[in-house]
């Protein structure tokens, strides 16, 4: 991963051309006398012209290596893994529900599926945050979520409102509670 001043300096540039672009949405909406709201247009500007990108792309850019998960070893995998996690927080996309996935599993998934999904290309800290619910994906995720990362207490809830609530199982990690979250 590029050193922080490096990753600033990219993040710096992503957040002068998303506020030069904002400024440029509500300049013509003034001269056209139309919505005059600066944060009508930043979301205008968030949600629908931002870049489209990847976090795996994302991740590219501020020096993480991301190599396919059969071109690595298990210790390899484990570094990558660790960097991966690492810099998805730098750009405060966050994961959430990872215990039931193996190291491997985990891997595979973010790299072949969850980094490959289109987002915006907007920089960290102008209070977007991405939040990846892993639960989600393969199988039915209230099943995964019931089984795995609920609590006693939301596991009786369900059962108390009709749902099927699975065995517990035993999660084949410990990750989530180390995993990088928001500074406040």
């Amino acid at each position: 991963m590029l050193d922080s001043a490096e990753r600033e300096r990219i993040f710096d540039r992503k957040r002068n051309a998303r506020e030069r672009a904002i400024d440029g949405l509500l300049s013509s909406a003034i001269a056209d006398r139309g919505i005059v709201d600066r944060g009508y247009w930043t979301l205008v500007h968030d949600l629908e012209l931002a870049a489209l990108t990847t976090n795996l792309e994302q991740l590219e850019e501020i020096g993480v290596e991301v190599p396919m998960p059969d071109a690595i070893d298990d210790e390899e995998l484990i570094q990558s893994l660790g960097e991966v996690i690492h810099g998805l927080g730098e750009l405060e996309v966050y994961l959430l529900h990872s215990d039931h996935l193996d190291d491997r599993t985990l891997y595979r998934r973010l790299r072949e599926d969850v980094l490959m999904d289109q987002v915006r290309d907007l920089p960290p800290r102008i209070g977007c945050r991405e939040w990846i619910d892993l639960s989600s994906g393969l199988g039915d995720p209230v099943e995964t979520w019931l089984r795995y990362h609920a609590s006693e207490e939301e596991r009786s809830s369900a059962s108390d409102r009709g749902e099927i609530v699975p065995p517990r199982s035993r999660k084949k990690a410990d990750r989530d509670r180390s995993l990088p979250r928001p500074d406040a």
